[in-house]
């Protein structure tokens, strides 16, 4: 209701210009305390209190103001607490910077506080009348009478009395005065209870503390200040951290450590926030944090000195002020205040694209420098944009520091730039702030969509059929994929709605653009479907688009490979053919394609080692199969897979392939114990007709196993007339002798051991059988006497070896002789040739002229240079080469014979062949030297057909040529070999 009082009684002084407002502290929130003649917006808001309402034409309170913690922060000054607020009109096109005095007065809500309160004061016992001593420090937050407060000592008055220093306006620090001797032994403790209450004129608060007193015998000296209080004037505010700002001194009349001096701070506002630290023994006050004069401007705080007393530390305080100088350390402000036909927020302003641009006001401008020094303010405009589309100026209005934001000409098209990113650079000539704005343009419809391709395929697998009948529910939908529609409109202008042509297949989700099947599909009777579709806007105006679908059905692997034959039953022969397939299964699958591919692979293999190949169906051993091992018959089962998606399951038709391995002769009869092969016979033993019984084994079966027995021959050192038929061999393996021999010998006996398979397998094993005598101990065991006949036999075996050797040599020197004489016949004939063709050599002039009328032949010369090509004589008439050309020799007569040689082409294929006819005349030609002799007509003629073949280039002719012809294809050359030549080579 005070509120309410005070607004009315303020009406009658707002001005034009300015208007000034005197409100209570926490007055009441969200109700009118000034009205304006028109609406204005608020450029700064004190503390975030304040708000416009009623079209900004009514100020209200936001939040509760509390003026005696803002005096405790400095926010306001405690005795007049007073702030402006400035507003911003625009009223009839006039922009108008304005301001609002408001002055908070105080009520009487807080009462009195005690703090720092001495709750045990010890006192020494012979202290003295009159003396002073601290209690407690007593404060009351509100201003005025309301907080100035008045104290009463309740009890103990004989004794003390209370001596009250006022340190400021509402805060008091309180003194007990001792007003009486005191005796320890008597009374030791005195309780003292302090009352407390302030001066409010509608209601008086009060308080109350208690003191206890005891009485000590020591330290009765307090420190003493040097000063009553300590200050500094005008502190800058740049102050460097760490400097010594001030030194408190204060002296002690006790001595030792009662006299030794603490000094400290007494509760400051804020560890964190206080700027300001005291060396606690040297009494030097230095600073800690940063100054800031436009947060705080004055700092007052109580300094305490303390000595180092045992009993009691006694101490005094001081006031310390520090007033703080103002430097140009803030920067520029800069507030901006949107056109108000654009919406702005958090720096961004917002315009619709295609807004007229000519001379456009976008926003006001305003300039404020919070320092207290007075410069010059300027401000500049950046476009961060690489490319603008739009070109922006500020010009001056008419209020200082005050500008206006305009853009001259261009365009706003959204789709070509979505933002426009704007930065103001205001200066006061030595600091520099920035400030940025970006502009957002609105989007409208004026774009059509666009589809991303025209006509749009898509493609659905058969198995749309199967899903729908395996699932034949009402409005069954299977999707086939979406319409891609592009519009550069963005948000509901970008909003479309599909339309498809009537068909009963494929239906469209008009507002997904979603194509979905309504009927089921089967590739072989639909394979394409071809529609038409369009896009409309939602937005005004409808922007239509067409577009052509085109809908491939595409097979699927929905059919699983089966089996021709799904069981196999085969016989291998052991050693079958590990390069050889041992069978091919055989398999067929109804689809196309990659789904039609089958894959063959074992689902159980057996421990042999069996292959197959995945993509015939051949199955291979790794190995050969042996009929005599543990591995005889094979159960396999091979499962069938195709290559579509999803892989048909190989489990639903198995082939199964039974294989039994069959026996072959393949291994030979074998004697077992080879202590076998030496027996011994002692002749002192009675006689016996069975010697031994072969262990004789053969691993195959069946009649492949079964073994026949055969004594091949007999060997003895001894002659006997029937010693074939000492020995008789029973075919069950037995060995026996038919009569009695009574000296020592040694037999060797061959046996052939056969079975009945076919081919049969033979076995060759030697017995040797020692007949000796156990008493003679030269004859006692089977080694002594065959070291007995060993060495018998030694000498006749040396002079064999030497008979042996002296053939071999002469043989070796019978060989050497043979070579020598056929390399000497080699070069003798080699000399003999060499002599024929140096008698020979000849030269061809290029002016001779050949004029032979016999056949010619051509080639292509290709440059001035002759091409010399070997001869080569093949050693029979009749054999044929595949070199090129051939050449025909008349060697009946030992006389001089003259030849015509072809000149093959250079462009010729190597193996082509020309063949040239003999030449039986002589034609007489200049420097010939021909017989003339014939040889077509002889009987006995034996034509050797020679083969050329290119070999180098030269510029001379070869010796053996006699005449040379050009001609237009080639050349022929005559040349003359003498008949002694003739001979065999």
């Amino acid at each position: 209701m005070i509120c309410l009082i005070y607004l009315f009684s303020l009406v009658s002084i707002v001005k034009a210009s300015d208007y000034s407002l005197i409100i209570d502290e926490k007055c009441s929130i969200d109700k009118p305390i000034l009205n304006f003649p028109h609406s204005y917006e608020l450029i700064n808001n004190f503390q975030s209190n304040f708000n416009l309402t009623n079209n900004n034409t009514k100020l209200i309170l936001t939040k509760m103001i509390d003026r005696d913690e803002w005096c405790a922060k400095n926010i306001c000054p405690c005795d007049y607490c007073s702030f402006i607020l400035e507003l911003f009109s625009n009223h009839n096109q006039i922009p108008k910077f304005s301001t609002v005095n408001i002055t908070i007065n105080d009520i009487n809500d807080h009462t009195c506080e005690f703090f720092d309160t001495q709750t045990n004061i010890s006192l020494p016992e012979s202290i003295q009348i009159g003396h002073r001593f601290s209690i407690a420090h007593a404060i009351d937050y509100d201003s005025g009478m309301n907080g100035q407060l008045s104290f009463k000592l309740l009890n103990n008055e004989d004794y003390f009395e209370l001596d009250i220093i006022t340190l400021s306006m509402n805060e008091y620090a309180i003194y007990g005065v001792v007003k009486k001797s005191f005796d320890r032994e008597i009374n030791e403790k005195y309780e003292l209870i302090i009352d407390a209450h302030d001066h409010g004129l509608l209601q008086t608060r009060f308080n109350r503390t208690k003191v206890i007193i005891e009485l000590l015998d020591e330290n009765d000296n307090a420190p003493k200040f040097n000063q009553i209080e300590y200050s500094i004037q005008s502190l800058p505010e740049n102050t460097p951290i760490g400097t010594e700002l001030l030194t408190i001194s204060a002296s002690d009349a006790d001595k030792g450590l009662n006299s030794l001096i603490h000094y400290s701070i007494v509760n400051p506002p804020s560890l964190s926030l206080f700027p300001f630290a005291i060396n606690s023994t040297t009494g030097v006050i230095s600073l800690q944090s940063s100054l800031d004069y436009e947060t705080t401007r004055t700092y007052r705080f109580l300094i305490r000195a303390s000595d180092s007393g045992l009993q009691q530390s006694l101490f005094n305080d001081t006031w310390c002020s520090i007033s703080i100088k103002d430097v140009n350390d803030c920067p520029v402000e800069i507030l901006f205040l949107p056109n108000r036909r654009f919406q702005y927020d958090n720096q961004k302003l917002f315009i619709y694209e295609n807004t007229e641009i000519n001379n456009l006001t976008l926003g006001y401008i305003r300039l404020v420098d919070r320092d207290s020094i007075q410069t010059k303010l300027s401000i500049s405009l950046i476009i961060l944009d690489k490319q603008p589309k739009q070109e922006y100026e500020i010009i001056l209005s008419n209020q200082l520091n005050s500008y206006i934001l305009i853009a001259k000409q261009g365009i706003f098209d959204r789709e070509i730039q979505s933002e426009i990113n704007l930065r103001f650079i205001a200066t006061d000539n030595l600091l520099t702030s920035i400030y940025d704005i970006q502009i957002n343009l609105i989007d409208l419809n004026d774009n059509p969509s666009e589809f991303l391709m025209n006509p749009m395929k898509f493609s659905v697998e058969e198995l749309a059929n199967y899903h729908m009948i395996e699932h034949p529910i009402e409005d069954y939908e299977l999707t086939i994929g979406y319409l891609n529609v592009v519009d550069r409109d963005e948000g509901e202008n970008a909003v479309n709605i599909y339309e498809l042509e009537s068909n009963s297949l494929v239906k469209i989700d008009s507002t997904t653009g979603r194509l979905y099947l309504i009927q089921p599909l089967d590739r072989e009777q639909i394979q394409n479907i071809q529609l038409k579709a369009k896009a409309i806007n939602v937005a005004e105006p409808k922007w239509m688009t067409d577009v052509q679908i085109q809908i491939e059905v595409l097979d699927v692997n929905d059919n699983t490979p089966q089996c021709l034959t799904t069981y196999n039953r085969l016989s291998i022969l052991e050693n079958f053919s590990t390069d050889k397939p041992l069978i091919k299964i055989n398999a067929s699958d109804l689809d196309n394609g990659i789904n039609g591919t089958i894959n063959y692979k074992f689902r159980t293999n057996s421990t042999w080692l069996f292959h197959i190949n995945n993509v015939t169906g051949e199955i291979y051993s790794k190995d050969l199969f042996d009929y005599e091992s543990d591995f005889k018959h094979f159960t396999l089962i091979i499962d069938l897979e195709d290559n579509g998606n999803q892989i048909k399951n190989q489990n639903q038709n198995a082939c199964q392939l039974e294989i039994f391995v069959e026996d072959t002769n393949d291994n030979r009869p074998e004697l077992i114990d080879n202590e076998q092969r030496k027996i011994f016979i002692d002749l002192e033993n009675p006689f016996k007709n069975e010697i031994i019984s072969f262990n004789i084994t053969d691993q195959d079966s069946g009649i492949n196993g079964k073994i026949k027995y055969n004594l091949q021959s007999i060997e003895s050192n001894i002659n006997l007339n029937n010693n074939q038929t000492l020995f008789y061999l029973n075919q069950n393996g037995s060995l026996f002798m038919t009569y009695k021999i009574n000296q020592i010998c040694l037999f060797k006996l061959r046996i052939l051991l056969e079975d009945y398979g076919y081919p049969s397998q033979q076995t060759l094993i030697e017995i040797n059988i020692a007949f000796g005598n156990s008493l003679d101990s030269r004859y006692s065991s089977f080694e002594k006497v065959q070291t007995f006949f060993q060495e018998k036999n030694s000498d006749t075996n040396y002079f064999a070896f030497i008979f042996g050797l002296t053939v071999l040599i002469i043989t070796f020197i019978f060989l050497i002789s043979i070579m020598i004489i056929c390399i000497l016949i080699r070069q003798q004939h080699q000399r003999h040739q060499a002599a024929i063709i140096s008698r020979n050599k000849l030269l061809c002039s290029s002016s001779q002229q050949l004029t032979t009328s016999d056949s010619t032949v051509t080639s292509n010369t290709t440059s001035s240079s002759i091409e010399h090509r070997q001869i080569i004589r093949a050693p029979y008439s009749n054999e044929r080469s595949y070199m090129n050309p051939r050449l025909s020799i008349n060697c009946s007569t030992p006389e001089s014979h003259t030849y015509k040689i072809l000149h093959v082409p250079l462009d010729m294929h190597y193996y082509e062949k020309d063949k040239v006819d003999n030449i039986s005349s002589d034609h007489g030609y200049h420097e010939s030297y021909q017989t003339g002799s014939s040889s077509s007509s002889s009987p006995e003629q034996c034509s050797t057909e020679n083969y050329i073949r290119q070999d180098h280039k030269f510029n001379q002719l070869p010796y053996f040529v006699t005449k040379c012809k050009s001609l237009s294809e080639g050349f022929i050359v005559e040349m003359n070999v003498d008949g002694s030549d003739e001979d065999t080579r």
